[in-house]
C-alpha cells in the first residue's frame, strides 16, 4: 500500500510540475553531447546509452527499483545514489526532477560523474544493448550540419551581393 502511495505521489508531482520534455533525435543528442565536450570517440556509446535507457525521452521516469529508487530522464539517473527527489542532493547535488526537461546539459554533467566513477557499466541498458554491439552510425549528423553551414554561407554571400535598394525589410 505504501508503494502505491509513493507512485501516486510521484505521478502527481511530475504531471503538476512545469516539465517541458522532448524526445531527441540521434543528431540532436549528438549535438548536446558535443556541447558538453564528450569525447568524439565515445559519442556513439553515449547516444546508444540514451536510446537503450530512455528511447531518447527526457520525461521518462522508471521504478521503483532497488531501495525504492527511481531513474530519471534521458540518461535514467537513479535517485538511490546520484540525485534526490524533491530537493538537491546525493552525488550530483541535483533534484531528480531537474532531469525531466529538454535541457539535458545538467543530465550529461551528472552522467559524466557517474561515468568517471563507474564507466558505462553503471547503466544496464548500455550493458545489454550497446556493449560489444553495433553502435549508432552518426556520420549522417555531421553531413547534415556541414550542409546547413554551407547553405548559410551561400545565403550570406547572396545577400551581401544584393544592392541595398533591392533588400526586403
Amino acid at each position: 500500500m505504501k508503494g502505491s502511495w509513493t507512485i501516486l505521489f510521484i505521478l502527481i508531482a511530475i504531471t503538476r510540475s512545469p516539465v517541458e520534455g522532448k524526445i531527441f533525435s540521434q543528431c540532436e543528442a549528438m549535438k548536446e553531447l558535443e556541447i558538453a565536450k564528450i569525447s568524439k570517440t565515445l559519442i556513439s556509446n553515449w547516444v546508444c546509452l540514451m536510446q537503450s535507457e530512455s528511447r531518447l525521452d527526457t520525461t521518462l521516469v522508471t521504478g521503483p527499483k532497488t531501495a525504492s529508487s527511481y531513474s530519471y530522464g534521458i540518461l535514467q539517473i537513479n535517485s538511490a545514489k546520484w540525485c534526490t527527489r524533491g530537493r538537491k542532493g546525493n552525488t550530483c547535488n541535483k533534484r531528480c526532477e531537474d532531469f525531466l526537461n529538454d535541457n539535458i546539459q545538467d543530465d550529461i554533467a551528472c552522467a559524466k560523474t557517474i561515468f568517471d566513477r563507474e564507466g558505462f557499466k553503471a547503466w544496464k541498458g548500455w550493458l545489454n544493448k550497446c556493449k560489444n554491439k553495433p553502435l549508432p552510425n552518426l556520420t549522417h549528423c555531421s553531413r547534415k550540419r556541414r550542409m546547413a553551414t554551407e547553405i548559410e554561407k551561400v545565403e550570406v554571400e547572396e545577400t551581401e551581393n544584393v544592392p541595398d535598394s533591392e533588400m526586403i525589410e
